[in-house]
């Protein structure tokens, strides 16, 4: 996702170029990925004039991770509940986030 986030439309093969920089991955293994990505609605694909997938993020960085991130936690309370809550302030306390003093006050604000 991180490829064409940053491409903005991207081929596999494409995208098996900048992955390749880092590291050896195989071309049906980027295929499979951005096809279940297609199917999960995370990205958009379309044929482009030489008949290749075009691959286009259905949403920003930002509003994914914003969604993701509320549907992981949202899960996490379903499945685990007080705990889980607990366990995230707590996490929340003993970390070095920029906006700890942020998050602190929000999470007094909460009756």
């Amino acid at each position: 996702m991180e490829v064409v986030w940053k491409l903005g439309n991207a081929s596999v093969r494409q995208v098996l170029g900048k992955l390749n920089r880092k590291r050896r991955v195989a071309y049906t293994t980027v295929m499979t990925v951005m096809a279940r990505l297609y199917v999960k609605g995370i990205l958009s694909r379309r044929f482009d004039e030489a008949g290749a997938y075009i691959y286009t993020p259905i949403q920003d960085k930002i509003t994914f991770l914003e969604h993701s991130s509320k549907k992981l936690i949202r899960n996490l309370i379903s499945e685990f509940g007080e705990v889980a809550v607990a366990q995230f302030v707590d996490t929340v306390q003993r970390s070095s986030l920029k906006d700890l003093k942020k998050w602190r006050a929000m999470l007094r604000k909460i009756k």
